[in-house]
């Protein structure tokens, strides 16, 4: 966790997992102070020119473009008329930002995608919402405003589990941060919290986002995993004459209890973690 620790300097990484992450909003001030040297403009040309990464042109809440191919100067004229470049992938385009995205990668072991936003001053890229990362953000330039709310909408989200319409409106929590980032500040916010940002100053920031494992991943991976053993493999009474819903349900009811008896017993042996674990790394692995 090399990065993350100078990230924190004096902070206890321990305190910082412990309390904060995947829990609670934290910043830091002067504590990037080592980084915005990783976004410039001469990191933006370089990546646009290399045509590995994704651009998103993004204005006030909208995107304008997407997956389009600029060059450099094409992109810069975007930027001034108001629009927000957004850079997807750009560890793809970049060996320093390729090292700072692996050592995040193997201190969380998870996929890690680095964003790169470039604001006009008085603009913003988006509105009030909520990512399915834990997002670092870390200043390199100018300066932005971010207000953070708690979710009670949708808290944990996943990919597969983000309505169409946010619900902002419904949200109650009150505001739990209001901060300002300058050039060598940083800000962690976790997954499914709310946040709105706006630019103060010309401003550029890069956006870590880890996509750690959630429960869902042990259910997806236990189907292969159970098909070994035979309780598993024994077939469903499914041709039985009930006679009755209730009794059928009653004989359900005993059925998947001796299961759920099976299934605890299972996930709780250390051979089935062991072998989890290395399916989840070789599948990180893949990914890489």
């Amino acid at each position: 966790m090399k990065n993350l620790k100078m990230l924190l300097g004096e902070t206890e990484a321990s305190l910082f997992l412990e309390k904060y992450f995947t829990r609670l909003p934290y910043s830091s001030t002067n504590g990037a102070k080592a980084f915005p040297h990783l976004l410039t403009w001469k990191t933006v040309e370089n990546i646009l020119n290399e045509k590995k990464s994704v651009l998103r042109i993004v204005h006030n809440g909208k995107v304008i473009k997407d997956y389009v191919e600029l060059n450099f100067e094409e992109a810069q004229k975007h930027h001034t008329q108001g629009h927000t470049l957004l850079l997807r992938f750009a560890e793809k385009s970049d060996l320093a930002l390729k090292n700072l995205a692996d050592d995040f990668s193997n201190s969380f072991h998870t996929e890690v995608d680095i964003q790169l936003y470039c604001t006009p001053e008085g603009h913003n890229a988006f509105g009030w919402h909520y990512d399915v990362e834990e997002v670092f953000i870390i200043q390199t330039r100018g300066s932005k405003h971010y207000q953070i709310r708690q979710n009670t909408i949708h808290p944990n989200p996943l990919v597969q589990s983000i309505p169409k319409d946010l619900g902002y409106e419904k949200e109650k929590s009150d505001l739990v941060i209001d901060v300002t980032l300058e050039e060598g500040d940083w800000l962690y916010i976790p997954s499914g919290w709310w946040h709105k940002a706006e630019t103060k100053k010309e401003s550029m920031h890069i956006s870590i986002g880890l996509m750690p494992r959630s429960a869902v991943d042990l259910a997806s991976y236990l189907p292969n995993y159970l098909a070994t053993n035979i309780f598993w493999r024994t077939r469903m009474p499914i041709h039985h004459d009930f006679s009755s819903q209730e009794e059928e349900i009653e004989f359900y009811q005993g059925a998947f209890a001796k299961l759920g008896e099976e299934m605890a017993k299972t996930i709780a042996n250390p051979e089935f973690i062991k072998s989890f674990l290395k399916a989840l790394k070789n599948h990180k692995n893949s990914d890489t």
